[in-house]
């Protein structure tokens, strides 16, 4: 076993004093880190939670590398695929949702939950999360219902703007530079 400061049971056993959580939260806590210190496979398996826990994909590489120096090198066995994959298996079955980005950029595996952390926004942009959620929930012919009555609404404002600063301009040139303001330019074979 690595040193007492790197192993999982440690941050669990500190975890399990937390005054703040229920006292049957503090034995479970305090009981799983014990079982920790002895079973391998259960020092392995919370040690990948931790990792998962920080709120970004990791690779099987960095989970493979972080969890061996937090407790032995030789902690995944002879196949590390299998072993990470039997991890993976009994904690989806625990009921911890575990994803798998394939982006890229992103690759890894995460925890769907908890949620990953919104990136912090700084104070002068105005996103609307719970509009941005509400949207998420309705369903596809709704969306594109509300997303043509946008569409609309902006190419009505942008025609009379138009209109308003450009009034010797004809209905058909208002119109197609409206349209290009709000659909973008499209290119007519």
């Amino acid at each position: 076993m690595k040193s007492i400061s790197t192993h999982p049971a440690a941050q669990w056993q500190l975890a399990a004093k937390q005054a703040e959580k229920t006292a049957p939260t503090r034995l479970r806590l305090a009981a799983m880190a014990g079982h920790m210190q002895i079973d391998k496979i259960a020092a392995r398996r919370a040690a990948l939670i931790d990792l998962l826990a920080d709120g970004r994909p990791h690779t099987r590489e960095e989970i493979w590398e972080t969890v061996a120096s937090q407790l032995d090198a030789d902690c995944w066995g002879k196949v590390p695929q299998e072993a990470l994959a039997r991890d993976l298996a009994a904690l989806r079955q625990g009921g911890i949702r575990i994803a798998y980005a394939r982006r890229p950029e992103i690759a890894g595996y995460y925890l769907q939950y908890p949620r990953l952390e919104r990136p912090s926004s700084p104070p002068y942009e105005a996103t609307n999360w719970q509009l941005i959620e509400a949207v998420g929930e309705l369903s596809v012919p709704e969306k594109n219902k509300r997303t043509f009555a946008a569409a609309d609404f902006a190419l009505q404002q942008k025609k009379l703007l138009l209109a308003e600063t450009h009034p010797g301009w004809p209905d058909a040139d208002v119109e197609q530079a409206a349209r290009r303001l709000v659909f973008g330019e499209n290119e007519v074979a």
